[in-house]
């Protein structure tokens, strides 16, 4: 039967909702995952160089171009929580690497596109492919409606995640 009760950040008990059985193992789970993916990624961003703000943003970039919606450098920043000032020295240090790369938009010649380069998709891929083959291997044991389930709760898990982020004052 699930702990009727959760610590608070103070380590006092506070009275919760019940919950399901696995509502403990799933949270312990994604505590895991989280801990395991930062020490994934802190390696990557050590190999090559890169800043926690660095990754996060490189990492947004990906994202904006996998979603079909290229970032601007404004909207880099704002997902940053960062200055303009401060986003363009990140985009600075994306690029002299060789990570991103800028473009003016052709609807809107005012506004610069931050894209992901080839360089960096070569690079990322190198490192991250062997992580693709065991994530590949962990969802062979699952069907399709399992995998339906799990994604509809991870999209809401860093919903909540998100929303949390934006309470606490950081941009999600």
């Amino acid at each position: 039967m699930p702990n009727p009760t959760h610590p608070t950040a103070g380590g006092t008990p506070r009275a919760r909702a019940p919950r399901s059985i696995h509502a403990d193992e799933i949270v312990g789970s994604i505590q895991r995952l989280s801990t395991e993916s930062q020490k994934v990624a802190q390696a990557f961003a050590t190999q090559h160089g890169l800043g926690h703000i660095d990754l996060e943003a490189l990492l947004h970039v990906m994202r904006a171009e996998r979603d079909g919606e290229p970032i601007t450098a404004g909207g880099l920043g704002e997902l940053l929580g960062v200055t303009s000032g401060a986003a363009t020295g990140v985009i600075d240090r994306l690029e002299k690497v060789g990570h991103v790369q800028r473009s003016r938009d052709e609807a809107d010649r005012r506004r610069v596109l931050v894209r992901y380069s080839d360089q960096a998709r070569a690079v990322a891929g190198a490192f991250f492919g062997p992580l693709g083959v065991l994530s590949d291997r962990v969802m062979a044991e699952f069907d399709e409606a399992e995998l339906a389930t799990v994604s509809r709760f991870l999209e809401g898990m860093a919903g909540a995640m998100a929303e949390r982020a934006r309470q606490v004052g950081r941009p999600a």
